[in-house]
């Protein structure tokens, strides 16, 4: 649509999909237009980068209405970016805090609601020249689940003509049949393999490479790995005993973990670092995160089972040592076994 093309090489300095040029994944980085560390992040790697994904659109009414979030950050990074990357926003039923069940359904069961979020999206790809839509609907009634592949055909089938590409999110350990009609209704399946713990539930890992890879290994059948995109984690969880998690970045996760004097282990090699602590009104604390180390790791395990491209969630919160192509830095001591997470509700 736009004649940028992807960019045949990443620079030295990228770890993100490390491997032989000639067939390495596409690397791909999801960002927040609102959030200062997220577009400092973008601003520095966008060059390294084969496709940038915002948190552009919600749609927020029964009707199709989305609502399109500003970023003036993107068109600075392209600006400056030694090398283009795609843009492929995110577009999904989340707004005001809340997945928003009822406007989903209104486009998923509605065909006039259905077509006017198509041609929301048709005019906004043309306005802001994109070259592609990642759909991230979660939290579907029992009515829209089986209606989504539908809408995803309907709007693959409009995009196609502009030379759009369409992506969908789906949950890394989904029904591998969900992910065959996912696959089947766009170009790509964007695999979420994080949150193997919720914010909401009891501590524990992020996602463990031996979950990651079980995960992984459940879909073989479910569609092509080349019809794969792996989107990986890269933050931290700061759990205080019964109350929900809150979000950190790497880099605060180890400097909370230096700045309390406390060990950090791992229950395995390449496992998600993690500690705990004691805040001052006595209330215990259980912080987990995502390193390089970790990152490495599972990025190696997604390129031996040859997905498409490998996804970072999200620029602002990594640990900076993944741009950085070095050597894995020595294990930490191993800890106890891995934690059992309690299942929790899709956020």
């Amino acid at each position: 649509m736009n004649g940028r093309r992807l960019s045949l090489h990443l620079t030295a300095a990228l770890a993100l999909v490390a491997g032989t040029a000639a067939a390495r994944p596409l690397s791909v980085g999801f960002y927040l237009p609102w959030d200062a560390a997220s577009t400092a992040s973008l601003a520095a790697h966008a060059g390294a980068l084969d496709v940038i994904a915002p948190m552009s659109g919600a749609l927020d009414t029964p009707q199709g209405h989305v609502r399109w979030q500003p970023d003036a950050a993107r068109t600075a990074a392209l600006a400056a970016a030694h090398s283009k990357p795609r843009v492929f926003p995110i577009v999904s039923n989340a707004h005001d805090e809340v997945w928003d069940a009822a406007s989903a359904d209104g486009a998923l069961l509605n065909p006039q609601a259905g077509d006017a979020f198509i041609a929301a999206l048709l005019a906004e790809a043309k306005a802001q020249d994109y070259d592609g839509y990642i759909l991230d609907f979660e939290n579907l009634s029992p009515a829209g689940i089986p209606a989504y592949a539908a809408l995803l055909t309907r709007l693959h089938a409009a995009l196609k003509p502009l030379g759009l590409e369409l992506w969908v999110t789906a949950g890394v350990a989904a029904n591998p049949a969900l992910i065959h009609d996912l696959a089947g209704a766009t170009d790509a399946v964007v695999l979420m393999a994080y949150d193997q713990c919720w914010a909401t539930g009891t501590p524990g890992p992020i996602a463990g490479l031996d979950w990651l890879e079980t995960s992984l290994d459940s879909q073989r059948t479910a569609t092509d790995p080349g019809h794969l995109i792996v989107a990986l984690g890269a933050y931290g969880y700061d759990w205080p005993t019964g109350r929900t998690a809150a979000v950190l970045s790497a880099a605060d996760a180890a400097a909370l973990a230096k700045a309390k004097g406390q060990p950090v282990t791992r229950t395995a090699p390449d496992g998600d670092p993690h500690f705990a602590y004691a805040a001052p009104d006595g209330t215990a604390h259980s912080v987990w995160w995502l390193d390089a180390q970790a990152f490495r790791a599972q990025r190696s395990a997604v390129e031996a089972r040859h997905a498409r491209g490998v996804a970072i969630w999200r620029l602002g919160l990594e640990d900076p040592a993944i741009w950085a192509r070095a050597g894995a830095s020595a294990p930490l001591p191993p800890g106890a076994a891995q934690p059992a997470c309690t299942a929790l509700p899709k956020h």
